[in-house]
């Protein structure tokens, strides 16, 4: 990347701001890319919900906020599946809900193509490790959660990158997002890459929403969908 293209170019915006100018993708880093993305998306509001489990409230500053030890929920509409969520971690939720394993798991992320609980993909933050997870969860011919508890995950996905998100601290704000294209996942913290990888090829008869899980935290947050 040319630096003195970008400087230039940004300069330009600020001394024309009335002007229409449009910048080049390619000359942006990939950091002030992203954030430019996440500017021309939909927040989405509590009504936007469908909860499986848990509750999704309202927040000061026009935000929204989970406090249940864990929940489930999918947007109503159809929307690409690139998202970005904006949150806030705030301690432990009050109540404690184990996995399947009988594990206690703190955690918060996205869900892509939730065709149902059965059958979906997640991006997952885990507070513990501090590592970003992402699995497929593959039950054909399920549908709820008494069909399929907690089998079907694929885990062992091989990423072509894969790095630890920067340490996550209560009341610290951070920015994750995922962009999932045909079998190519991106997702990112905080607008630097943490996972880039092809996911396996069930996922294209995947069809659903995006979505959000948590498990075991409080979370202030924004979720954002693409136009």
């Amino acid at each position: 990347m040319n630096l003195s293209t970008f400087a230039v170019s940004l300069l330009a915006l600020l001394i024309v701001p009335s002007a229409k100018l449009q910048l080049d993708p390619a000359l942006l880093p990939r950091a002030a890319f992203c954030s430019v993305k996440v500017a021309e998306r939909l927040k989405t509001e509590q009504r936007d919900w469908d909860l499986s489990d848990g509750r999704i409230e309202k927040a000061a500053g026009n935000r929204l906020m989970t406090q249940s030890k864990e929940m489930r929920a999918t947007l109503r509409q159809s929307t690409s599946q690139h998202v970005a969520v904006n949150f806030t971690y705030l301690g432990p939720s009050r109540g404690v809900s184990r996995l399947g394993n009988g594990e206690i798991r703190r955690q918060f992320g996205i869900k892509l193509k939730a065709q149902d609980i059965c059958n979906l993909v997640y991006v997952m933050w885990n507070f513990d490790t501090q590592k970003i997870a992402v699995s497929v969860k593959s039950n054909p011919g399920q549908r709820t959660h008494e069909a399929c508890l907690d089998r079907g995950y694929i885990n062992d996905i091989k990423a072509e990158l894969k790095t630890d998100p920067p340490a996550l601290h209560v009341d610290e704000p951070h920015m994750l997002a995922a962009d999932l294209d045909g079998q190519q996942l991106h997702v990112t913290v905080d607008d630097k890459m943490v996972w880039r990888g092809t996911l396996p090829a069930l996922v294209l008869q995947l069809h659903g929403p995006v979505g959000l899980r948590s498990d075991n935290a409080q979370v202030v947050f924004d979720y954002f969908v693409d136009r």
